[in-house]
């Protein structure tokens, strides 16, 4: 009866411990409730005051942001306009500079304009083919440009490209003859323009407009001998400039003259009107406009060329960007407030009595190793239990879950182990059993009966060693005997044009490797170096360096290309960075980095694996890992 007295006034102690217990709890629910309250106010207030300053602060970087990327957009374009006029120049230049052509165009003007007999006309006829062949090997055989044609001042045009003939064409008449004469060889650059001539003669360039650069051109005393005309598609002149119709980006492009080189294809807008637009955009860091055709106002960018003198001029609307500045705010005011919320909710359920069970809770943790992962002391029951309490059970949970999973991610690492090795090994499949069957035919014939003995026993222990399904593993010495018997098979099939040697120190022979690991780099050696000229060699040495065993494998063929050593150097880099599991990698097959990857899973990290070509020529492959791996 003793005891029942005892456990009964341990039941007392404990019901008047919970009762105090939940009266502490309803006063501090008091006090958070107030503090909650003060503390929500603060807050909410301070927020919206951050709010206020954070959109402010973001508008401005965003509008500053956005007009450096259009201005950004503006030089790239004006960049790539300079680099396609700049390969205009070039090629009018390289023309009227070339040897040949000055040589062939003072024959051309040499000759008489209307030849008067049939010689004349065959000379007149033959040089002006070659003019044509020399300003179409100028534009090459990618066609850098579609047109060149070469005026004469007397009456008469060569053209080369989509238009390639002697033709009459007073150059006189042109209305553009004026500028190009006052240039004095300078470049001029016409605005976009249809060619009559390009029209009549394909279809392929029908409706196409051109940007030209016209120059003349002097011989040595500086006398003008004529002008020459690169002219190039506008769409792929303004080709970058295409690309931005259909997004919100409008963009215009005018030369020193006011005159609207892009859009080529449309109503040309007010030259004043984009000059003034400009003008005022290069002023101001952040400028807003309407450009021609717009109905709303935009952010204006401009970027002006040194080298042709053409100004680009771009907007995007201002619309746009206020509405992404006020959703980025309203975004930051939402995790703002998100991050209060969580904040609060934090603090309400940490500002209770926790001192003891969290102290209890510490000292679990601490004590917690993966030796003792599957143990935990129970502790003392309370008759009430918080929050920490449930934490502490949780915690507990935990702990003997993880200590399942762990048990059954190592037993599962080992099966997939297993199972990769196998399905590597049963990839490898002997490639020679038909030129095998051809040679002991031939051998037949000639009444090598010997020969024939030694090759089948060695072709049968090739096939029982591949086709055996005892383990996945073997010793190194047994591969060396596989590879040799493979070597002298295919000695008996090569004849002398095949040399081999194989030596292994005795002391790597127990070493334990997976099966096949080899073989695939012996097949390659014949897959690959067999292509170059007899007698071909094949070396295989085996020895301990450092601690670790290393085979070494080497031919005298052409070598690995480069496209293969870097493809082997990246994949095997990728899979060392993947960590485990089995990697899709294959070098015509699954071969060489099968290899590898049989090699990793074997000994892991410590693995050696190098292919390179030999400075005297040919393939070298080295593998192996730690003695003890």
């Amino acid at each position: 009866m003793e005891w029942i007295a005892r456990l009964h006034g341990e039941n007392s102690a404990a019901a008047l411990r919970a009762a105090c217990y939940h009266r502490r709890v309803a006063r501090s629910r008091t006090v958070r409730g107030s503090i909650f309250l003060s503390v929500s106010v603060l807050l909410v207030c301070t927020l919206l005051a951050f709010s206020l300053v954070v959109y402010d602060y973001v508008s401005a970087v965003a509008r500053e942001r956005f007009a450096d990327a259009l201005t950004s957009l503006s030089r790239s374009l004006v960049t790539n306009l300079d680099a396609q006029v700049a390969e205009m120049d070039r090629l009018s230049l390289t023309l009227i500079y070339s040897q040949v052509f000055q040589g062939l165009y003072a024959r051309h003007l040499a000759l008489p304009r209307v030849p008067v007999s049939t010689s004349q006309r065959i000379a007149k006829l033959e040089n002006a083919e070659a003019l044509i062949e020399i300003c179409e090997t100028i534009l090459g055989p990618n066609r850098s440009a579609p047109q060149i044609s070469v005026f004469d001042l007397r009456g008469e045009m060569i053209g080369a490209g989509y238009y390639s003939r002697l033709v009459e064409r007073d150059v006189r008449r042109e209305p553009w003859y004026p500028d190009v004469m006052r240039a004095g060889g300078e470049r001029v650059i016409r605005p976009p323009h249809m060619d009559p001539l390009l029209e009549e003669t394909s279809i392929i360039v029908k409706d196409k407009r051109y940007v030209s650069l016209v120059r003349t051109f002097q011989d040595a005393l500086l006398s003008t001998q004529g002008i020459v005309e690169v002219e190039q598609y506008c769409d792929t002149l303004f080709g970058e400039l295409d690309l931005l119709r259909g997004s919100s980006v409008s963009p215009f492009v005018f030369d020193s003259a006011g005159n609207q080189l892009y859009p080529y294809d449309g109503p040309a807008a007010d030259g004043s009107t984009l000059r003034r637009l400009a003008d005022r955009a290069s002023r101001r860091p952040i400028m807003a406009g309407t450009l021609p055709g717009q109905r709303e106002p935009q952010i204006l960018a401009v970027a002006a060329s040194e080298a042709t003198g053409w100004t680009v001029l771009i907007g995007e609307p201002s619309a746009g960007l206020a509405a992404s500045v006020l959703q980025y705010a309203l975004r930051i005011a939402l995790l703002t407030l998100t991050a209060i919320a969580c904040s609060l909710a934090a603090s309400y359920f940490i500002a209770r009595r926790v001192t003891v069970p969290i102290k209890a809770l510490h000292t679990e943790i601490e004590a917690l190793d993966l030796e003792n992962l599957d143990t935990a002391s129970e502790g003392a029951p309370r008759p009430v239990l918080g929050e920490i309490d449930e934490l502490r059970l949780a915690f507990r949970d935990m702990r003997r879950k993880l200590n399942e999973s762990i048990q059954e991610a190592v037993a599962l690492r080992a099966h997939e182990k297993e199972a990769q090795l196998v399905a590597l090994q049963s990839q490898l499949n002997p490639h020679f059993l038909h030129n095998m069957l051809q040679t002991i035919g031939i051998m037949a014939e000639e009444g090598a009966a010997a020969g024939i003995q030694d090759l089948i026993m060695n072709l049968v222990r090739v096939l029982r060693y591949v086709s055996s399904t005892e383990g996945t593993t073997a010793t190194l010495g047994t591969e060396m005997g596989y590879v040799e018997s493979y070597l002298a098979a295919m000695r008996a099939r090569f004849g002398d044009s095949l040399e081999y040697r194989i030596d292994i120190s005795p002391a790597l022979r127990e070493i334990e490797v997976p099966r096949l690991i080899l073989q695939p780099f012996i097949e390659n050696c014949f897959k690959y170096g067999t292509s170059a000229r007899p007698p071909w060699r094949i070396a295989v040495r085996g020895a301990r360096e450092d601690g670790r065993w290393m085979i070494e494998i080497t031919d005298n063929g052409p070598g690995f290309s480069a496209a293969t050593l870097a493809r082997v150097a990246q994949r095997t880099a990728a899979r060392d960075r993947a960590g485990g599991g089995l990697s899709p990698m294959s070098i015509s097959g699954m071969g060489i980095l099968n290899s590898f990857e049989r090699l990793r899973l074997a000994f892991g990290e410590g693995t050696v694996f190098e292919i390179a070509n030999q400075p005297e020529g040919g393939a070298r492959v080295r593998i192996g890992a730690a003695v003890d791996g």
